[in-house]
Formats: C-alpha cells, structure tokens, sequence
C-alpha cells in the first residue's frame, strides 16, 4: 500500500525543490474565492503563491537575481471563454540563491456573472522555459440579488488599510491572502475573512446572528470551545473580520464554518473552508473516554480482545489525526474496556441518533471493501481504494481500464460533491495485470496526493522506470490512450 497526504488547498505538486538555480520544478499553491459587491458583477479572486526555491533565478544585473514565472488563466463555459488573464509575475530581487525561503503571491480578480466554469491555470517558469501541466478545475459563482448568502471565506496572514484600490483590496483593506492552509506548531492564530449579503431581504430591520465555529473534516464535529457567533444589523453587506485562537486546537484536518440564522435560529445559509492544523504538543483527551459509560450498549456483547483491536484499526480511514495516533497505542494494550469505551465514544460522536447503526453501517462497508480490494499482502480497508471508499463513501462514478495498449491497469473515481468539494477524482493504478494492489498516485481532493505527473506514471513504457528524469511531465500519447480524456470528462 502507498498513501501519501498534503497539506495544500490545491497545488501543482513535484518531486523536487533544492534551492539550487538549476533543475528545479515550480512549487505553485492555489486559493481561489468569489464575492459579490452591491449592485456588481460577481468576482471570482485567485491567489496563487510560488515557493521561491522552486523556482529558477536569473542574473538580471550584477549580484541581483530575480525569478519570473508566466501564468495565464482561463474561465470558459463549454467551448466559450467567459474570462482571460495572461501575466508575467516577478520573484522579489535577491542576491543570495542559495537561501530562498518564502513564497511570491500573484492575485487577481475576474468579474463573472452568476454560473458554473471550468478555470484552466498554465504556469510556465520563463527563466528555465519549463511549463506545468494545466490544472483545470470547475467554480460556481452563485450570488442571486435577492437571497441571502455568504462569501468564500478568505484566511489571511495580516491585512492594512488600502491607500489605494487594487486586486485584493476589500472592504477599504488589502489583506494578505494565507494560500497555503496549514497552521504549524508554532502558529496560534487563524485570521478570516468573509462577507454576508442580501440580510436586508429578510427583515425591514433590527438584528441577525452569524455563527462561525471549526469542525472536524472525518466527523463533522464541532470542536469543543471553538463555537462563536456575533449579531450583525440588517444591512445589504455585512463584514466578519474576525480571529481565533487555535492554541489548543488538536492537529488535524478542519473545516471553517460560518453561517447565517435567522431570528428563530433557522439556518438560512453558510459556507466552509478546509484548513489544517499540526499541534504535536496537543495529546487525545484521555477524560473523553474514561467517564464512558458502555453497560447495556452494543460494545458491551465485544468482549474479544482481537475482535476489538480489529475493530478500532478498521477506523483507521476516518479517524481524526488524534483518533488515529491513540488508536495505534490504544490496541498494542490489552486493556478492552478502554478499547470498548473509546470504540463506543467514537460511534456515539459520528451516529449519536444510533450510534450501533453507524458502527454497524460502516463494519458493513468494511467488509465489502475487504472483499473488492483485498490482497494477499493486506486486506482491502488498508488498500488505498478501501481507504478512499470509506472516507468518502461510493463514488458516483468507477472508470476502470485494465487493459488499454502501453498503460499499467488504472481506474478513474469521480464523485460529484464530498461536503463543499465539487467534481473530486482518484486516479489509482496497478503496477501490473496480475495485482489488485491499485494505488492512489494522484487526486483533486483536498488534502489528498496532488501529483501532475499520474500520466507519466501509467504511460511509462510497460515494466520499465523513469529514464528522463523526474522532471518529465509529459508522455508521448500514443494509439488508445484516454486517461488524460476520461479524468477530464468523466463518463
């Protein structure tokens, strides 16, 4: 089994990055969000940072060195292009190449009406000629003028007020756009922005409340001391510029919410944004569990020591990190009644209208995974099909192709919506035609493998490596090759 995570919001990954002025592959990271100001065309607003040690650094004048990366933009519906953009984007100037750290950011902003796009972003490092492959991905702008909704929800590193109006200015502020959502150890502090419209359609007058809390991506739970709301006037816009103290937040993977109720605490709408968190200095709450009371439960009639460590690592694809890092303590132990408590601790989170339902759903789904994905290596929910079918359940659609000419077998998941994930694919694939062993080598999914390179992957010539480089990014398409085709157009 090979699964590998990232800690992006979508990125162009590689395998390489030295901070060397040569043979080097651009690290850029994407963050892309709409608005819509009164009485305006929506805007849709890209925020794309370039690590600068990816990238490649040229002399312009003596000691100075800069680096220059093109990047065009393309919005289309079907075979229209609704929106173009077409740049050149310079490095700050350094004189020492040798310790870049840091990243350059691009913004911009495109007025689109009210629709679903496709957005195709090509960047091409000008210094060293090399082009990533287009990235394509869909964005709906759905603003109506006379419903209430909410804005993307923009997380920032610092903001002051515009002297002057530019690409990011909002609100009388330009901010700093964070592109890269990830929170170290050493950062306590998350600083969001977002906008509410149209409350004025609601009521004539008075007050409203806006609820923003942080809830875990694996269980939709909301985090305990991490829930806060705030009562704005009616008004055609308002503003939640707002920061949280993430000091105690466990590491993880994290949606923040915000949402809009009205005066009988009806949601009315609400938006989320992916982000993650490492905080190793954070350990699992042993006190969750330990007051858990499991007499006359479902957990109480699995007394089996093996049996329950069996069943805590099948939760392993839907465990938050903490979860998982208590649960490989938890069943090297032979303590069943911690492993009964936390087990029923853990369903009652995800299922508390049934908790055995959930739990008995999901052994279910365990075992038709186990079945299908299997090998004689490990059994199927450890596969990384098992592990993506059990995070994110069935996909809506399956493409399996084992034998197309000069390809290793591969399959193409695609699923229509995961949470507030749109048009999300798996790309998996078998070193040869006689394994079940199919590995996830690339994926659109938050959070998940991002490897521009999955073609190279299944388009290497059959049973030899790379000869080129891993640098290569593209393949000679020969006679009968669809993969590129069929993640593009899922059929």
């Amino acid at each position: 089994m090979k699964r590998s995570f990232v800690i992006i919001m979508l990125a162009f990954l590689t395998l390489t990055g030295n901070a060397q002025v040569k043979a080097k592959r651009l690290k850029p990271y994407l963050s892309t969000t709409t608005y819509c100001a009164p009485g305006m065309t929506p805007f849709v607003e890209n925020a794309i940072a370039i690590e600068n040690r990816s990238a490649v650094y040229k002399e312009f004048e003596p000691g100075k060195f800069k680096a220059t990366v093109e990047i065009q933009t393309i919005f289309r519906q079907e075979d229209k292009i609704c929106a173009f953009s077409k740049i050149a984007l310079d490095s700050p100037v350094v004189t020492d190449t040798a310790n870049l750290d840091g990243a350059f950011i691009d913004q911009q902003r495109f007025s689109l009406p009210n629709g679903m796009y496709q957005m195709e972003i090509s960047i091409t490092d000008t210094n060293s000629g090399d082009a990533l492959p287009v990235e394509a991905m869909d964005v709906e702008v759905n603003y109506p003028d006379d419903t209430p909704a909410i804005s993307d929800i923009l997380l920032f590193d610092s903001y002051a007020k515009a002297e002057k109006q530019t690409a990011c200015t909002k609100s009388g502020f330009d901010f700093l756009p964070r592109v890269y959502p990830f929170y170290g150890a050493n950062e306590d502090k998350l600083h969001f922005y977002t906008e509410v419209y149209n409350s004025d359609k609601l009521y004539d007058e008075g007050k409203f409340l806006v609820n923003y809390y942080i809830e875990t991506v694996e269980s939709s739970n909301r985090m305990q001391n991490y829930f806060f709301n705030k009562r704005f006037d009616v008004n055609k816009v308002n503003v939640l510029l707002n920061t949280i103290d993430i000091s105690e937040l466990p590491s993880g993977n994290y949606y923040l919410v915000v949402e809009m109720r009205d005066r009988s605490n009806e949601l009315i709408c609400s938006k989320s944004w992916f982000f993650q968190r490492s905080n190793p200095n954070k350990a699992y709450d042993i006190e969750d569990i330990a007051g858990v009371n499991i007499a006359n439960t479902f957990v109480g009639g699995i007394a089996e020591i093996d049996t329950l460590r069996k069943y805590i690592r099948y939760l392993d694809p839907i465990c938050t990190e903490l979860e998982r890092d208590y649960c490989s303590n938890l069943v090297k132990t032979d303590d069943s009644k911690t492993m009964q408590q936390f087990l029923f601790n853990f369903w009652s989170k995800r299922s508390p209208m049934n908790p055995k339902q959930g739990f008995d759903d999901y052994l279910a789904a365990v075992r038709r995974v186990n079945m299908s994905f299997g090998t004689t290596s490990f059994p199927g929910y450890r596969s990384d099909r098992g592990y993506v079918f059990l995070k994110y359940g069935q996909p809506d659609k399956i493409m399996e192709v084992p034998d197309e000419p000069a390809a290793r077998p591969y399959e193409i998941w695609h699923y229509y919506q995961v949470a507030n994930q749109r048009d999300k694919k798996f790309v998996f694939m078998a070193p040869d035609r006689s394994t079940n062993d199919y590995q996830l080598i690339h994926s659109n999914m938050v959070g998940e493998i991002n490897n521009p390179r999955w073609p190279m992957e299944i388009y290497t010539v059959y049973g030899q490596g790379y000869d080129q480089g891993v640098d290569q990014t593209e393949y000679e398409r020969g006679w009968g090759s669809h993969a590129v085709d069929l993640y593009n157009n899922p059929r």
